[in-house]
């Protein structure tokens, strides 16, 4: 583990690290059975009951947190998925919101404002964090009419016979990944143990089969295979994720959007090392063995994983495209050109400028996040893919 003045980072505080040893301590009694799988360190450092880094209580989202979401840029991004939401509700009748990790919760708070006027049956919210969950029922009580707080359910588990929209915002990417590694005739997985002097490293075995035979088909479908010490990543969470999903959904639409790519551009050979990034403190990083449970370990999406398991599980694409697509075809234009009236001044203005630039530019959040729709007994278009078709590129 590197120390935090070698990656300019801030130094946690006393109580913080020691939060950390504490879930090091964890892991290394995992490991006394042997090296972890990578996706096995990645759940413990993520999702430990109590220890893990969205199961904690430190504050994560927005300026205080260490990274930013779309909802926390701007409550527009949330009003223009409530537009998607509203089409598809009125069209399967009496239906439902479901949100899978809801983060700080402004996310459901601008979208159920955005449809109060005609609210769904219930807002559900599947949260695994107790911590989470507290700080969402805060905010969302505070803001919330009390009528409409009272649509408002959390769960425990996925629902059965689910009829609405379920959104899934920046989810996929905090799913653990495996890694891999090609070294000429032979792939191998990167796994976790500790070195000779107590710190968390990676070391290489042999593949299972399993592994193996995924990193020979994306080679087959890719054209090549990848160069010695190619290194990245791939989910094999996603298929039985979006599986369990496809048994949740009786009717209705999984609108999913997070940042990743097709898989012909995910595996280019310029990203030899892979999509893995670590967030501490709003710094981006690439030591996945800094402070566990003290940062967020994430990766991009392959899209095309996310449609091949769709497919299986029997949902059907309804639309692919970038954020930017969908935030125009939902009307962020006209929505934010009445916010820009109510602005009581300059600054405001200037503010609501910035928001909608970060949300839309393809330098910023604009191209580099995707918003897929799969559907489930729905066969309707949506507004929000109506301009911008990238499923070619899947």
């Amino acid at each position: 583990m590197r120390k935090s003045n070698e990656l300019s980072l801030p130094e946690p505080d006393e109580l913080a690290i020691a939060h950390s040893v504490q879930l090091r301590s964890c892991i290394d009694n995992r490991m006394k059975q042997g090296a972890l799988t990578f996706a096995d360190y990645m759940h413990m450092a993520l999702y430990e009951p109590g220890l893990g880094y969205y199961m904690a209580g430190a504050q994560k989202f927005g300026v205080s947190g260490d990274f930013v979401t779309a909802p926390e840029v701007s409550g527009l991004f949330g009003q223009c998925m409530a537009v998607q939401c509203r089409e598809v509700l009125d069209a399967l009748g009496t239906a439902s919101v479901l949100e899978l990790g809801a983060g700080s919760g402004k996310l459901a708070l601008s979208v159920l404002s955005a449809l109060s006027d005609k609210p769904p049956a219930q807002y559900l919210i599947l949260e695994p964090s107790a911590e989470l969950q507290r700080r969402q029922a805060d905010l969302l009580q505070a803001e919330l009419a009390p009528a409409l707080f009272e649509r408002v359910v959390w769960l425990d588990a996925l629902p059965t016979d689910f009829v609405g929209v379920c959104i899934a915002n920046e989810v996929m990417d905090a799913l653990p990944v495996e890694l891999f590694k090609r070294d000429n005739d032979a792939v191998y997985q990167m796994c976790v143990q500790t070195s000779a002097d107590g710190e968390l490293c990676f070391v290489k075995q042999t593949a299972p089969n399993d592994l193996h035979a995924l990193v020979d088909e994306m080679e087959s479908e890719l054209g090549a295979p990848f160069e010695a010490g190619y290194r990245s990543e791939v989910c094999t969470l996603l298929s039985p994720w979006i599986a369990s999903l496809a048994k949740t959904i009786k009717k209705g639409v999984l609108l999913l959007s997070d940042y990743g790519y097709p898989r012909r551009e995910y595996y280019l050979q310029e990203r030899h090392e892979g999509t893995l990034a670590c967030y501490y403190q709003h710094h981006f990083h690439d030591d996945v063995f800094f402070y566990p449970g003290l940062q967020d370990i994430t990766a991009h999406v392959d899209f095309t994983r996310v449609i091949e398991a769709g497919s299986a599980a029997g949902f059907s694409l309804l639309g692919y495209t970038s954020q930017t697509g969908f935030l125009l075809d939902c009307g962020i234009g006209s929505i934010a050109a009445e916010h820009m009236q109510a602005c009581a001044s300059e600054q405001e203005q200037i503010t609501l400028s910035r928001q909608i630039k970060t949300l839309t530019l393809p330098g910023e959040m604009g191209e580099r996040f995707q918003f897929m729709a799969l559907g489930k007994n729905y066969a309707s278009s949506l507004t929000g893919f109506a301009s911008q078709d990238l499923s070619y590129r899947l």
